[in-house]
């Protein structure tokens, strides 16, 4: 029955190190994934506007289109297609274009914004497990050490000694699990925040193109009202 114990006391520890051990390669798998997949959109949205010349507007919106890469793949492409389909809606259907134009500018960018918002969960997929690793590691690292030392204070009852070679091995062994949550969770929430930094600005040059892209439906709508006749 102590033998079984013992196991029990040697095996929570050791699974303790295993789970971090695992996290910690999570962590990573989840760093290098994120940073290749931020540095790619940027790329790519960066390539996009290099050939709208820099300007979203109606005129320039052809080059998605002529686009060798698939629009629907590039993020602000994403964006310029929900609104350039809205805004086709609102030239197809018949309605009275000096009264209505209030309307669907209101929808297009809702539209927008709604096209806005999965792109942030895009980008921010994956950042839930860095969090979670980053605030719970240093406590599961905490939890091997105290159960260890439990054992290693029972060990060294059993002994009937307290020099300083019965309580070094088993004590230090014991703080190598704390040591291990905090060396995960540390590059765990430096990522996190990392991310969250990128993926604001990643949102904002989004959110200027959205802009850019209704300012223009706009302007093109006020250049298409009729003028009113002079009596």
């Amino acid at each position: 029955m102590d033998h079984l114990f013992s196991f029990s006391e040697t095996a929570i520890v050791d699974g303790t190190l295993c789970m971090l051990g695992c996290f910690s390669l999570v962590t990573w798998s989840v760093i290098l994934l994120k940073a290749g997949e931020i540095a790619w959109h940027r790329y790519r949205n960066h390539k996009l506007l290099q050939r709208l010349s820099g300007a979203v507007s109606l005129e320039a919106m052809d080059a998605i289109d002529n686009h060798p890469e698939n629009p629907l793949a590039i993020q602000a492409g994403r964006v310029l297609t929900v609104g350039r389909l809205t805004y086709a809606r609102a030239q197809s259907l018949p309605h009275d274009r000096q009264t209505q134009h209030a309307a669907w500018h209101e929808l297009i960018e809702r539209a927008l914004r709604q096209q806005l918002q999965k792109e942030k969960a895009l980008l921010d997929s994956g950042l839930g497990w860095l969090a979670s690793i980053g605030s719970t590691s240093p406590f599961i690292g905490l939890f091997g050490t105290v159960w260890g030392i439990m054992h290693a204070l029972k060990d060294i009852g059993a002994q009937g000694t307290a020099s300083l070679e019965v309580v070094a091995g088993p004590i230090g062994e014991a703080l190598i699990a704390t040591a291990l949550g905090i060396a995960v969770a540390i590059p765990a929430v430096i990522a996190y925040n990392f991310f969250l930094r990128q993926n604001r600005q990643v949102l904002a040059s989004l959110e200027h193109i959205a802009t850019d892209f209704l300012r223009s439906c706009i302007e093109n709508d006020l250049s298409q009202q009729p003028q009113p006749q002079e009596v």
